[in-house]
């Protein structure tokens, strides 16, 4: 039953009894405290959880004026805005939302839409240089100026870091801006030639000497076993670190002895197939009699998660401070193998099939063929040359 003014006057101010709540339409209803204070409050679902908004008090608002205001949440809503977000923004200036703010209702809407290792980029990047930058000012309060000084700031110590965090919060501000969240900043106007340099393009080839010299430094590691063989496979297959720190044991068909990559896991959002040879065989064979985990590469301490890139590259760093060669990064053995495999005559499109690729122009639409055998027989040649060099009884490439 609808609700009327005449039913709400009188209740406001009086001693009450009744219901706490009472509903109207629309998801509209009022919440009634016993001395007669009035609520309006709007109910909605919010990523699948039922959530509430509190619109103002009776009789400041009154009945036609509550309902009036429903079109305009359920746009916000509609837009993928959270209606408190939208509402504290419109009410009051001490309102508005703040970087943290915005960057929070960024990930709350894109995240669902985003691979968890994104998201996890977004969280840490966010954590480390947006959600404190500002603390408790407005976003549409911060001048120019001030802008350029906190970039100036990150760019003492990393001007790649001004430049990415500048890009990070003119995506967010465009997302912000097309939702009416808050309204075009000058901030936006900024290149990141202005405050920063962009990411470079890594060049690192590494010589086989060098794979070896790597293989026999994690050999001689404390580590865990799970986070050695993740790097070894790496260097093996020049897969993403992340497709086989997420990759299970069902990902692994030892019938036809090929691994795919599940679209999920793909940075490409496609699934990418790559022939098990029997040197990545027994670093998996060793990894599940192990571990026992639906992983194939688990977390030390808790087999029911993957292990984590954190571990990975902490053990990266230790074995790089050891060792008196060139600073490398685990990314570069994808560019080793491919440099390499090219240089022994391996054609191009089974290198880029390798790296898990998605090949261009009319061979992207068409050509769907993945070259299985062609990579079995590079992946062989190139296992046996890194083995060779570990053992050391092998000719550089």
């Amino acid at each position: 039953m609808s609700l009327s003014d005449t039913q709400l006057r009188a209740i406001n101010g009086k001693d009450y009894s009744g219901p706490a709540e009472l509903a109207d339409r629309d998801g509209l209803g009022v919440r009634i405290t016993p001395n007669g204070t009035i609520t309006w409050q709007w109910r909605f679902r919010w990523q699948g959880k039922p959530s509430r908004l509190s619109l103002g008090r009776y009789p400041d608002l009154k009945v036609a004026a509550a309902r009036a205001l429903i079109p305009e949440v359920r746009n916000a809503l509609a837009g993928g805005t959270d209606p408190r977000l939208y509402w504290k923004h419109r009410t009051t200036k001490a309102g508005q939302p703040t970087i943290k703010d915005i960057c929070e209702a960024f990930l709350d809407v894109r995240a669902p839409g985003l691979k968890p290792g994104t998201v996890a980029t977004y969280r840490s990047a966010f954590n480390a240089h947006l959600f404190n930058a500002f603390p408790g000012r407005p976003i549409e309060d911060i001048t120019l100026a001030e802008w350029i000084a906190f970039f100036d700031g990150l760019a003492l110590q990393s001007r790649v870091t001004a430049g990415a965090m500048l890009k990070h919060i003119k995506a967010i501000c465009n997302w912000a801006v097309r939702r009416q969240l808050i309204s075009t900043l000058d901030v936006m106007m900024l290149r990141v030639g202005d405050v920063g340099s962009p990411s470079k393009v890594g060049d690192r080839v590494l010589t086989l000497l060098e794979c070896g010299k790597i293989w026999r430094e994690l050999d001689k590691s404390r580590a865990t076993n799970s986070v050695l063989n993740s790097v070894k496979a790496c260097m093996l297959t020049g897969a993403r670190i992340s497709e086989l720190l997420n990759s299970s044991k069902q990902d692994f068909d030892l019938e036809s002895m090929v691994w795919t990559v599940p679209s999920r896991n793909s940075k490409t959002n496609v699934p990418i197939r790559r022939p098990i040879t029997p040197a990545l065989l027994a670093i998996l064979e060793q990894q599940w009699q192990l571990y026992g985990s639906k992983w194939t590469f688990p977390a030390p301490n808790e087999h029911k998660k993957p292990l984590g890139l954190a571990s990975v590259n902490k053990l990266v760093r230790e074995i790089r401070e050891r060792m008196d060669i060139p600073h490398w990064r685990i990314h570069d053995f994808r560019r080793t193998l491919s440099t390499r495999l090219s240089e022994a005559g391996v054609l191009p499109h089974v290198t880029e099939k390798m790296l898990g690729h998605v090949l261009g122009g009319v061979m992207a639409v068409y050509n769907k063929h993945d070259w299985l055998e062609e990579q079995a027989q590079a992946y062989k040649f190139w296992a046996d040359k890194v083995l060779g060099e570990v053992m050391g009884n092998v000719a550089l490439l």
